[in-house]
């Protein structure tokens, strides 16, 4: 159930599993469920996390076996290799490989027209943060997509502060 590595290819795979990321908080020990303890992250890398975004649970088994370390290891490892490109589009910012920049933005305005047409494990929720004025929809204000390794933010300090985590 755990995958070891993400790669870079080509073209990107279907997005299935998009974590959401609420604001900073101390490590949550529910956060990943009955999976690996801080959802398979070090001591270490929680604490380094915690000051940036918290995250959220999921509800579902694929997220709590260590796919979220291994995703941020994917945009780190990209990162070191100046593979790695942060923009903006519309009031979203969005951090991901070059060579994905198209499929990434494409995926971006599907969530915000109508999300069921990605078929995702679990609620994304990007255009309920927009629609919405309760306080459930805007704790989540960045979002770390698990198949092909790239994340998004509708809070610009949230956005800086992971860039700066990978050096981009």
């Amino acid at each position: 159930m755990s995958q070891t590595a993400l790669v870079l290819k080509p073209k990107m795979v279907r997005t299935f599993l998009i974590q959401r990321l609420n604001k900073p908080a101390p490590p949550n020990p529910f956060s990943f469920g009955g999976g690996l303890h801080n959802g398979g992250l070090s001591e270490v890398a929680a604490n380094v996390l915690q000051v940036i975004f918290s995250f959220d649970y999921m509800g579902s088994a694929e997220f709590e076996f260590g796919v979220v370390p291994v995703a941020l290891q994917f945009i780190a490892t990209q990162a070191k290799k100046k593979k790695i490109t942060a923009g903006k589009i519309g009031d979203i910012y969005y951090i991901c490989p070059r060579i994905y920049k198209d499929g990434v933005l494409d995926i971006i305005e599907k969530l915000l027209v109508d999300e069921r047409s990605l078929c995702l494990k679990e609620r994304c929720g990007l255009a309920d943060h927009f629609n919405k004025s309760d306080a459930y929809h805007q704790e989540t204000l960045g979002w770390l997509e698990l198949d092909n390794g790239f994340m998004f933010f509708v809070d610009q300090e949230m956005f800086e502060k992971t860039k700066f985590l990978f050096g981009i």
